[in-house]
């Protein structure tokens, strides 16, 4: 287990990476996997919803990630640069189109 240079965090591995990514996930689907009023919807129904966008959107978010990760190696001590550079254009990516998809919906009720 190593240290970062820039906050002494202990830092031990690929597996806080997993558990975010993880986190991330369950965050942005189980909210869709779940219907109104807590009934559960099927899986099928789930994947025919998402468009050929937001499946792109997942997909290159999912390599971007990755690709960032291989590139610090955020579990020997890049974590601040996978941080800002890997991790936050996703993020905001994701949470721009939300709030605009917001925005839309309301408009059209």
């Amino acid at each position: 287990m190593g240290y970062t240079g820039v906050w002494r965090i202990r830092v031990s591995g690929l597996q806080e990476i997993l558990v975010i990514v993880l986190l991330f996930v369950l965050i942005i689907f189980l909210p869709r996997r779940l219907g109104r009023a807590g009934s559960e919807k099927k899986a099928g129904k789930i994947l025919k919803a998402l468009s050929g966008r937001a499946r792109l959107g997942v997909v290159v978010s999912a390599v971007w990630l990755l690709a960032w990760a291989v590139y610090f190696r955020p579990w020997s001590g890049g974590i601040l640069g996978f941080a800002l550079i890997g991790m936050c254009p996703v993020i905001l990516g994701w949470g721009v189109l939300w709030v605009v998809d917001g925005f839309k919906k309301n408009q059209d009720a």
